[in-house]
């Protein structure tokens, strides 16, 4: 059972994954109101979608994929996430092919996790309680209350950022003062200063590449993305 709900919060993070300082009253209100106004409709989304079709789900890895399209992947920056995960000075001496490369499986890697905790998924509802924005007005957090039916009710906190075209984009989240970036980008930076960015790269794309195609084999699915 403690199993079971471990993986159930793990699940709940890493859906979110959609720094900082605490929320504060120097807040811009209309910029509080406009962030709130375009993410609200995501996570009551997202929750309805979950809790209507969670079946369907896990039995057609497309179809989540789908979701994952939707309420997901357009939310997030994964750019930023890379860059995050092995620092913005190696990011930067990156070549294009180099970025490309890392964030494609920094993108693919956080759709595994989704697909890998879908099986502890327990009728989470997320609902978006309050917005702070940075002083410079370029980053943010959500703070993001997860209620459950097997579990206490969680706080997550989901980093936001302001991308050069103006759209808001979530780029990590924080668990109890811990955030996603700060637990793997050791794990990142170990395998890129010891044997290279395409290294790095290798591994991940394994890795996920193995998942898929065991997923997508026992679902007998092939040809659509994931599979």
């Amino acid at each position: 059972m403690k199993s079971h709900i471990l993986c159930s919060i793990r699940y709940s993070i890493v859906l979110l994954m959609l720094c900082a300082g605490s929320l504060t009253a120097a807040d811009s209100t209309g910029e509080k109101l406009l962030v709130r106004s375009y993410f609200e409709p995501i996570f009551k989304g997202l929750s309805e979608q979950l809790s209507t079709y969670e079946s369907q789900y896990k039995q057609d890895p497309v179809a989540y994929r789908d979701f994952i399209d939707q309420y997901i992947r357009a939310h997030w920056h994964a750019g930023s996430t890379a860059s995050a995960l092995i620092g913005r000075d190696n990011f930067r001496v990156l070549d294009a092919t180099q970025r490309q490369g890392l964030v494609a499986a920094v993108d693919a890697t956080l759709e595994r996790y989704a697909f890998e905790g879908l099986e502890y998924y327990g009728g989470q509802h997320f609902k978006l309680v309050d917005v702070a924005i940075s002083a410079s007005g370029k980053m943010g957090w959500l703070q993001v209350l997860m209620e459950s039916p097997i579990i206490p009710d969680l706080n997550l906190d989901i980093l936001i950022k302001r991308t050069a075209q103006g759209v808001w984009k979530a780029v990590d989240v924080r668990f109890k003062g811990i955030t996603y970036v700060a637990v793997k980008k050791h794990q990142f930076r170990k395998i890129l200063h010891k044997k290279g960015s395409q290294a790095l790269i290798d591994t991940l794309t394994v890795k996920n590449n193995d998942f898929f195609a065991t997923l997508c084999s026992a679902a007998d699915k092939k040809g659509d993305q994931p599979c």
